[in-house]
């Protein structure tokens, strides 16, 4: 019964099993919407080795796809990458960017990224 108990707080106290987002997370997610893209781009980096285990990675990763310079929206590529299966929802969002990105450099780590990240799944 205590056991029963114990399982219940524990999943009360952890908002039944959803992780929220970390300060350094959030940290970095905002660090993508800096004048500097040195600074986007170091963010960007960052997140990928933040890692999804963190459920504010990847949403900010996918809206640093859309970021002015082409090298933020690359390091949001590689990042994207870095998290493996649990960015199987930036598939959209990359098939857009490799259709649509007015840079080849960013259209071709976009395509890489979606054979990785359809390998993976």
């Amino acid at each position: 019964m205590r056991l029963v108990v114990f399982a219940t707080m524990l999943l009360s106290v952890s908002g039944c099993g959803r992780a929220q987002p970390t300060m350094a997370a959030r940290k970095w997610a905002e660090a993508l919407h800096h004048a500097n893209s040195k600074e986007r781009k170091k963010a960007a980096f960052t997140l990928g080795n933040i890692g999804p285990s963190d459920p504010a990675v990847v949403p900010a990763l996918m809206a640093a796809l859309k970021d002015a310079d082409a090298g933020v929206r690359c390091e949001a590529i590689f990042a994207l990458v870095k998290c493996g299966p649990a960015a199987q929802e930036a598939i959209p969002d990359l098939t857009d960017t490799q259709n649509k990105d007015h840079d080849p450099k960013v259209r071709a780590y976009a395509a890489k990224a979606l054979e990785k990240l359809k390998e993976d799944r």
